[in-house]
């Protein structure tokens, strides 16, 4: 009975995995501006998914960037996670915008590589800030709006992955209370919620599985 019990728990256990892998595949579709606005006709061509807990997620790719509009039921902030290279990158956007990024050990634990550091604290979008923007991206290959710029439960993230050729792991986190999170996909429990770390925090000894988070494919035609 045991044995049974104990195959019928691997079997599960790789049917979720198996499903929370399931690639969302984003087609070729026009650029979006970033300024904290997801407008209807922008973003009429994305792909949309509920965030659990409330709100929602837009994917667009124009062919060289992806776009990721998150949308709040109240004003908050957001992490994209990204995993590319053996290494987990953490985009934060609230008030400012901040990145680290983790790696395993030896103990199969994630640490992190520095704190947040802070930058981007303009409260609207002038010329001069669009041109801090756009060295942003071009520095760092991602870029979002904070939320005081425009509608401060909309945030729009802009960034070029590493190897469009090959399909990456992402998760998205927005809060407006770090202790009760939404989050994309459904299936996410790992540490990419822990209250800590979504406060803007860069804790040790982290928990990240990737096969919990979205499988995202960009098609290039």
């Amino acid at each position: 009975m045991k044995r049974n019990f104990s195959i019928a728990v691997i079997i599960l256990s790789f049917l979720l995995a198996l499903q929370a892998q399931e690639t969302v595949k984003i087609s070729r579709s026009n650029s979006a501006t970033i300024d904290g606005k997801i407008e209807e006709i922008e973003w009429q061509n994305a792909k949309s998914f509920d965030l659990k807990g409330g709100g929602k997620v837009f994917f667009k790719y124009d062919g060289q960037f992806l776009f990721v509009g998150v949308r709040g039921v109240a004003k908050g902030w957001s992490h994209l996670y990204l995993n590319q290279d053996e290494k987990v990158l953490i985009l934060h956007a609230s008030a400012a915008l901040g990145m680290t990024s983790y790696s395993q050990n030896e103990s199969k634990l994630w640490q992190p590589a520095n704190p947040f550091s802070w930058d981007l604290r303009d409260r609207t979008i002038t010329a001069e800030t669009s041109k801090k923007m756009a060295d942003y991206l071009a520095k760092n290959y991602w870029v979002a709006n904070n939320n005081n710029m425009s509608n401060s439960s909309e945030i729009e993230f802009q960034l070029k992955p590493q190897n469009i050729d090959k399909p990456f792991f992402l998760a998205i986190v927005y809060a407006t209370d770090a202790k009760n999170p939404q989050y994309f996909p459904a299936s996410l429990k790992d540490d990419t919620i822990k209250e800590e770390l979504v406060y803007g925090n860069t804790p040790n000894d982290l928990k990240f599985d990737c096969n919990q988070w979205a499988k995202i494919s960009l098609e290039s035609k």
